[in-house]
């Protein structure tokens, strides 16, 4: 683990990151190695993701770290992110089976899957729920799947969610927030 004296506001949000998140921490060190700069990079738009919200205040940020996927979101708690484990599908839903457990009567006990495939990005299939979920406002057909890029609406239901993307961009050594197609 990186063992530095946090300097400004910046680089302790994102130490206090690292340290909450340990299981995170060791994938980003060993895809970007110990310079707390390059690690920093990936780390800030987790930790600003909040303030890019301009619809909702609910969002999902999707994150790639090169060959690991996991997403943040502040759906659980409005007022605190939680970090998904690393793998390339989420459960989202009532059912505390789920990767992000969302406590809203009018969404399904498992409503809707993100999923990311490495080289594509990220992508959401509806699985079956009652109410529906919408991106851009068009309703997902059940068990299809439609790619997600930066700046996507989606609706559960009725909640509105933010979906972000970023991450270390295909090149190896590059640190950049990722855009999916």
């Amino acid at each position: 683990m990186l063992n530095l004296k946090p300097s400004h506001s910046s680089t302790r949000r994102a130490l206090n990151f690292l340290k909450q998140n340990p299981s995170i921490s060791q994938t980003l060190i060993a895809e970007v190695g110990e310079d707390f700069s390059r690690v920093s990079t990936l780390i800030q738009p987790i930790l600003d993701a909040p303030n890019r919200c301009e619809i909702s205040s609910y969002y999902i940020q999707a994150v790639t770290t090169g060959r690991a996927a996991f997403l943040t979101t502040n759906l659980p708690n409005m007022h605190q992110t939680h970090v998904t484990e690393i793998g390339s599908g989420w459960l989202i839903g009532r059912s505390p089976n789920c990767a992000i457990t969302v406590e809203e009567l009018s969404i399904s006990r498992c409503h809707a899957v993100i999923g990311h495939r490495p080289n594509h990005g990220f992508y959401i299939i509806d699985v079956g729920s009652s109410n529906g979920t919408f991106v851009n406002g068009r309703r997902l057909a059940t068990l299809k799947q439609r790619f997600l890029k930066d700046g996507d609406l989606i609706e559960l239901s009725h909640t509105c969610v933010e979906f972000f993307v970023a991450g270390i961009k295909d090149q190896p050594g590059m640190i950049k927030e990722t855009q999916t197609q």
